[in-house]
């Protein structure tokens, strides 16, 4: 299990701030002692900030120190009367929160667990498992990974291995169920199933089209388990709510009544959220009881590299600053992960940091993320866990539970995107009864310098809600024809909506109960992409053939193109050519001191505005990017070497955007005129940058196209858009709230002390022109003269 912390941090009780903003040396060592030099004698009585402080290459990075106080764990009095076979038998001591859980349950509720990281909720689901296979019922679990799945299965044989022979449980009972699955082996699951572990791909390929051959399991069906539930939002959130319902439909067709019972990180809607994912009403348990260790907090800011003459503020790269702050916890064995928003990052990461490691010292540090070979990834969990290695680089394919032992230390190369994020990757660190670091490294964007402005943000500031939408009008109709294939679909269902949408791939037929919807398509289910990449996936290949791991088919046009540098496990490679059709990439060793970055343009046609708010419009429109050449780019300097043109395939799908017209603003923006599509690009840049401080995204979801002259209307408009299919929600939050949005990109843009704009203000990673075309200043002007035209429309709403 993995989750985040609480909820509402608040100053007044249970954070204590040594320090706002740091200003100088003397200010921030009068605020802590500094740590032994080996770390290994850690206690709460000395500090990470003061032995970062102390280093003799430290110049004020710290721009902001905050310490969360320990908390004593809180046990309920009459634990024991809840399940009181297995909470006696096995010992247990139950938390508050973990007895409101099960009391819940007894009750015949559907119950949602929301709390931090280590609080004990898998319990919540594992004692009422023991009393469903020891009473003649079945228990289907669901986790988003199979590592997930692994860690679970064995916790919970563990659990029966401590039990007595005399309730006919086994540890055997407990069996996962995936693609790892061996083919002799999956008849037996099926034949006699207990407890079945398994994700949401597995769940709609294999179980639910084939649920005749599982009439055991769901005949008695007793308890649903949903994990990490949080990680179900966006597009695999509409995914995994039709899949769930889909489940639940099939349940009740065998007379099954399952409860629910859900874990998540905090959230701040686990009841609605739970109920979107399920279509059934959920007792949220959201309290925290359990211990926690003292934390502390640290935002930490590259320092200014320009010249005093120089116009432009530019800071050293965070990438850079983190590898150092890496070759530092390593040398300190100081154990440790570093998250990246991104793969190249995470593998970039770690090749700077062994640039000032030992050769002995340089394999204590690895990369982990997504895309590696399943029993790669597991030997780097093992390895960490056994504390051979020191520091791991990875992205979020690490935030989720995955058991990997304790950690002292969590750095956040750049914010994350979300609160619930935020807090679920520090809730990574903390052993026991030792103090606990959590350290954000700011990366140049403007989120994260809205963050560096406003840390009562993050300390005070509520987790989001999650969004899902099971009926998603792009996605839902494929999951119509694939509850049609299960069982014929009735109009009255709760499920069957968008039945107009999913016309071409249902016919009706007639019955001695009535009408009826069937599939028209053989196997409806493999046209579903349970994670929304499309479907499609890219194997990767040595020059031998030697399989290196996986990639989608998005990332592949992106990242693995003819020619392109692919960073995979610390070794460089050069694609040498990418096969779409056989959904294959070969990959040579390159040792050439350069990567290469994708440029592409992006085309939207409106399809349908749907409705409008004061200065946007939310509409339907279809997104079309097309890939047209690359850059090479030297290490460290990011000095670009040449352009090539690519040739590859477009990307192209219906979403949901908003858009603003323009018309007639550039004869007001007087001296800036000339620059008003430089602003308009600028401006579009900023508002991406910020969205996730206003609605649970990140930056990677939504895009934006700015138009000096739209095609169609021969007018100045703007769009921002969801990256997704169908749309998930995000450019309709951020048109209610297009005010407050606006109001702090305009005060961005005035704050910022650059002069011509930098990352932390207009420049944005995933430009597709590489930030050409920008004006800060015009930029400005714009969103005032906006926020004037649009204050009358406001007050009058």
């Amino acid at each position: 299990m993995d989750d985040d912390e609480n909820n509402t941090l608040h100053a007044s009780s249970s954070v204590v701030v040594a320090s706002r903003q740091l200003s100088s040396s003397k200010k921030s060592r009068a605020t802590s002692s500094p740590l032994p030099d080996s770390l290994e004698h850690l206690t709460n009585s000395t500090s990470y900030h003061g032995w970062l402080n102390s280093q003799t290459n430290y110049q004020e990075q710290i721009k902001f120190f905050g310490f969360l106080p320990p908390r004593a764990e809180d046990v309920a009095p009459h634990a024991t009367e809840v399940f009181p076979t297995w909470t006696t038998q096995l010992g247990l001591r139950l938390r508050r929160h973990q007895t409101a859980a099960l009391e819940a349950l007894a009750a015949g509720d559907n119950v949602v667990i929301a709390t931090p990281t280590a609080s004990g909720k898998s319990l919540c689901y594992q004692l009422p498992t023991l009393e469903a296979l020891a009473t003649g019922g079945t228990v289907l679990y669901l986790f988003p990974t199979k590592a997930l799945a692994r860690d679970q299965m064995r916790s919970l044989r563990g659990l029966i291995n401590n039990l007595d022979d005399a309730h006919g449980i086994s540890s055997g009972d407990v069996t996962s169920y995936d693609g790892d699955t061996p083919s002799e082996t999956r008849r037996s699951i099926r034949e006699r199933p207990r407890c079945i572990i398994t994700n949401p791909d597995m769940l709609h390929y294999g179980l639910l089209p084939h649920h005749l051959k599982w009439g055991d399991l769901w005949r008695n069906l007793r308890y649903l388990v949903l994990d990490e539930l949080h990680s179900y939002r966006g597009v695999m959130g509409s995914h995994v709510a039709n899949i769930v319902r889909r489940l639940m439909r099939v349940a009740h067709h065998y007379g099954a009544q399952p409860q629910l019972i859900a874990a998540s990180a905090t959230i701040g809607n686990p009841a609605q959220h739970a109920y979107n994912i399920s279509g059934e009403v959920f007792t949220a348990v959201d309290q925290d009881s359990s211990p926690r260790a003292a934390r502390e907090v640290i935002f930490w800011q590259p320092p200014v590299i320009s010249a005093k003459n120089d116009p432009d503020l530019r800071r050293r790269s965070t990438l850079s600053e983190a590898a150092d702050l890496a070759s530092l916890f390593v040398k300190a064995n100081l154990k440790s992960i570093f998250f990246c928003n991104a793969r190249k990052s995470a593998e970039l990461l770690r090749h700077y940091a062994t640039r000032s490691l030992s050769e002995a010292e340089a394999p204590l540090i690895q990369s982990y993320r997504a895309g590696y070979l399943p029993e790669d990834r597991r030997a780097l969990e093992d390895a960490f866990k056994a504390d051979d290695i020191t520091v791991l680089s990875a992205t979020s394919a690490l935030e989720l539970g995955v058991d990997i032992g304790g950690v002292d230390a969590v750095v956040m190369v750049g914010y994350p995107g979300s609160l619930t994020s935020f807090w679920q990757r520090a809730g990574r660190a903390g052993r026991a009864s030792t103090r606990a670091l959590t350290l954000m490294l700011a990366a140049d964007n403007p989120l994260d310098s809205y963050y560096l402005n406003h840390p009562d943000a993050i300390l005070e500031g509520h987790a989001e809600k999650a969004v899902a939408d099971a009926f998603n009008s792009e996605l839902q109709p494929y999951h119509l024809a694939c509850a049609a294939y299960e069982h014929p679909l009735r109009d009255d269902e709760p499920l069957a909506q968008n039945l107009p949408e999913a016309g071409t791939h249902l016919r009706k037929r007639t019955d001695k109960h009535g009408d009826v919807w069937l599939t028209r398509l053989r196997y409806p289910h493999r046209h579903v992409s349970v994670r929304g990449t499309g479907g499609q996936r890219v194997r990767l290949y040595d020059g031998f053939g030697t399989s290196l791991g996986v990639s989608d088919y998005d990332t592949a046009l992106r990242e693995l193109h003819p020619g392109a540098v692919y960073l995979h496990r610390g070794e460089h490679y050069l694609v040498r050519n990418l096969d779409l059709a056989k959904g294959m990439a070969v990959l040579l060793p390159h040792i050439e001191d350069y990567y290469t970055q994708t440029r592409f343009v992006t085309d939207i046609d409106i399809l349908e505005p749907l409705f409008t708010w004061p200065g946007v419009t939310v509409g339907r429109v279809n997104v079309t990017t097309s890939f047209t050449s690359f850059v090479r780019k030297r290490y460290y300097s990011e000095a670009i070497l040449d352009e090539r043109p690519l040739d590859l395939p477009p990307i192209s799908y219906p979403t949901q955007a908003l858009w603003i017209n323009m018309r007639g603003l550039a004869p007001q923006l007087k001296q800036y005129a000339p620059l008003f599509a430089e602003g308009m690009h600028a401006l579009e840049h900023t508002l991406i940058g910020l969205l996730p401080a206003f609605v649970l995204c990140e930056r990677m979801d939504v895009g934006g196209v700015s138009y000096p002259t739209y095609p169609a209307t021969g007018e100045p408009v703007m769009f921002i858009y969801d990256g997704y299919p169908g749309g998930v929600g995000y450019a309709a939050a951020g048109a209610s709230l297009f005010e407050r949005w606006l109001t702090a990109a305009r005060d961005l843009l005035t704050s910022c002390p650059c002069k011509h704009g930098c990352p932390s203000c207009t420049l944005s990673p995933k430009c597709g022109n590489g930030n050409q075309y920008l004006d800060k200043d015009a930029a400005r002007v714009l969103a005032e003269v906006l926020l004037k035209q649009l204050a009358p429309a406001v007050h009058h709403a």
